[in-house]
C-alpha cells in the first residue's frame, strides 16, 4: 500500500506492509526546489494514513535534517506479542517406588524391609505448582492489538486425600497415610491394600492405618499396623501385630499374632496368639493363647495353653491322644501365677541379701582390724551395701504386690467355659485359683464355680 501526501510541493509517499508490521516513508522534494516539510507535518500525515503506533520520530527528524530523500526508510514498526509460559507441576516424590534392601548400621543388608509403604504425614508437600504467565499483548503499526498466546495452567489430578493449598502453589497431604501414584495422580491412602502375597517381593509391611493383604503372609515376614489388619489368605511362619483387630480369612500356622483388639481366624496351629480383646476361631491346635476378653473355638481346642479373662466356649476340648491342654479362665488365675512368681522372687532376694550381708560383715571386720582395706575391697564393700539396700527395697514392693493379689484372690470370679462336644481326659481347667483335671471323657459340660466357690464340671 502506498499513497502520496503533497505538502508545499514535497511528496510524502507512505507505505505499510500487508501484515501492518512496518510502515515506510519516502520523501521526494519539489523539482528544483527545497523540502520545507516539518517533522510535525510528517507525523500528522502518518497518523492520517493510519500509522499511529510506535512511530520513530527521531528517525523522521534525522531524515529531514540530513535530507535523506529518494530512499524508502522504515519509520514505524510493530511490537511483537510475548506468549505466556505454561504452568508446570514439580513432584517431590517419584511416581514409582523402588523396593530396595536397606543397609543397616552394621553394614549388613536387610532384605525384608524394602520400603513398600511410603508413609507421609498430614500437611506434607507432595508437589509444587508453577502458575502460568499471561505474556504480553503486541500491536501493529495501526495500534491494533495482536493477542499473545496465554500460558496454560499445569495439568494435575487431585487424588484421594490430596488437596490444593490456599495459595494454589502446592499439593499437600490432607491426611497421614501411604503415598502412591495411582489412577493418574498421587493419593494418600489411609488404608493400604496389598494385592499379592507378603514375601521377598514386598518385604515387611509397617503402616499407621489399616492394612489389607489380598494373599498370604509367608514365612519370615512381618505385617504391623497401628490400626487393623485383614489377611484374605494364610499366615505361615510369620508375625502380625496390630493396634486394633486382626482378621485372617484362612489359617494361622507357626506364627506370632498380637492385637490390641481382637483376633479372628478360621484355624490356628502351633502359634502364639495375644489379644487384648477376644480370640475367635473354628479350631485352636497346640497354641499359646491369651485373650483379654472371650475365647471361642466353634470346633475344637486341642493341645496348648489358653487364657481368657472372660467366658469361653469350645466345640471340643483336648484330644483322643491326650494332648496336654490347659485352659485358664479369669484374671484371678493369672494373678495367682504372678503371686507364685513373686514368692519365688522373694526367695531369690533373701539369698542375695544374705550373700551381700556376709561380704559386708567380712569386710567390716577387716576394716576394724586393719583400720584400712585396699581400694578394690572398699569398692566391693560399697557395692555390696548399695545392692543390699536395693534388694530390700524391692522385697518391700514385692510383698506389697502379694498382699494386693491376696485381696483380689479372696474375691471369686463366677465365669464359665462351656464345651458343647467332648472333653477328653488330661484337660486341665483353672478358675479363681481352683484347678479341675479331667480324668474321664465328658460331653456337653460347663466349667464354673458352684455356690461354695468350688470349680466343677456341670452338664450344659
Amino acid at each position: 500500500m502506498a499513497e502520496a501526501v503533497i505538502i508545499r510541493g514535497t511528496s510524502l509517499n507512505i507505505s505499510v506492509t500487508t501484515d501492518y508490521h512496518r510502515a515506510f516513508l519516502l520523501i521526494t522534494p519539489p523539482q528544483g526546489g527545497e523540502c520545507t516539510v516539518t517533522c510535525e507535518e510528517v507525523m500528522k500525515a502518518l497518523r492520517e494514513k493510519g500509522v499511529k503506533y510506535n512511530i520513530n520520530e527521531e528517525e523522521i527528524k534525522e531524515i529531514l535534517e540530513r535530507k535523506i530523500f529518494i530512499n524508502q526508510i522504515a519509520v514505524a514498526s510493530w511490537s511483537q506479542p510475548v506468549d505466556g509460559t505454561d504452568g508446570k507441576i514439580t513432584y517431590k516424590f517419584p511416581m514409582e517406588t523402588d523396593l530396595v534392601p536397606q543397609i543397616k548400621e552394621d553394614n549388613t543388608v536387610d532384605y525384608k524391609n524394602l520400603g513398600f509403604i511410603r508413609y507421609v504425614k498430614k500437611g506434607t508437600v507432595i508437589a509444587e505448582i508453577t502458575p502460568p504467565t499471561e505474556g504480553q499483548c503486541g500491536y501493529d503499526v495501526r495500534g491494533v492489538p495482536i493477542r499473545q498466546r496465554l500460558g496454560k495452567p499445569a495439568s494435575y489430578k487431585l487424588g484421594e486425600n490430596v488437596e490444593l493449598s490456599e495459595d494454589g502453589l502446592t499439593l499437600v497431604a490432607a491426611e497421614s497415610g501411604h503415598l502412591a501414584y495411582e489412577y493418574g495422580g498421587f493419593n494418600v491412602f489411609t488404608t493400604v491394600t496389598v494385592n499379592q502375597d507378603i514375601d521377598a517381593s514386598t518385604g515387611n509391611i509397617e503402616f499407621a492405618g489399616d492394612v489389607i493383604i489380598k494373599g498370604d503372609v509367608t514365612e519370615g515376614f512381618k505385617v504391623s499396623s497401628a490400626q487393623n489388619i485383614t489377611v484374605t489368605g494364610n499366615v505361615s511362619g510369620a508375625a502380625l501385630e496390630a493396634g486394633g483387630d486382626i482378621v485372617v480369612k484362612s489359617g494361622i500356622t507357626n506364627s506370632t499374632v498380637t492385637a490390641h483388639g481382637s483376633i479372628t481366624a478360621q484355624f490356628c496351629e502351633y502359634s502364639r496368639l495375644t489379644a487384648d480383646g477376644s480370640v475367635t476361631a473354628q479350631m485352636l491346635v497346640v497354641c499359646t493363647c491369651y485373650a483379654g476378653a472371650e475365647l471361642n473355638a466353634s470346633k475344637a481346642v486341642s493341645g496348648g495353653k489358653y487364657t481368657c479373662l472372660n467366658n469361653g466356649t469350645a466345640g471340643s476340648l483336648g484330644s483322643k491322644t491326650y494332648a496336654k491342654t490347659e485352659v485358664v479362665i479369669g484374671d484371678n488365675a493369672m494373678i495367682a501365677e504372678e503371686k507364685a512368681g513373686l514368692e519365688k522372687r522373694i526367695t531369690e532376694i533373701d539369698k542375695q541379701v544374705l550373700q551381700c550381708t556376709q561380704i559386708i560383715d567380712f569386710l567390716n571386720e577387716k576394716l576394724k582390724q586393719l583400720k584400712k582395706i585396699p581400694p578394690e575391697k572398699e569398692e566391693m564393700r560399697g557395692k555390696a551395701i548399695k545392692t543390699k539396700y536395693t534388694l530390700q527395697a524391692e522385697k518391700k514392693q514385692v510383698i506389697s504386690r502379694i498382699q494386693d493379689i491376696d485381696e483380689r484372690l479372696a474375691v471369686k470370679q463366677f465365669l464359665r467355659f462351656d464345651v458343647r462336644g467332648v472333653v477328653y481326659p488330661g484337660v486341665k481347667v483353672i478358675l479363681s485359683g481352683s484347678t479341675y483335671t479331667v480324668e474321664g471323657e465328658m460331653r456337653r459340660v460347663s466349667f464354673h464355680l458352684n455356690e461354695e466357690g468350688e470349680l466343677q464340671a456341670m452338664p450344659l
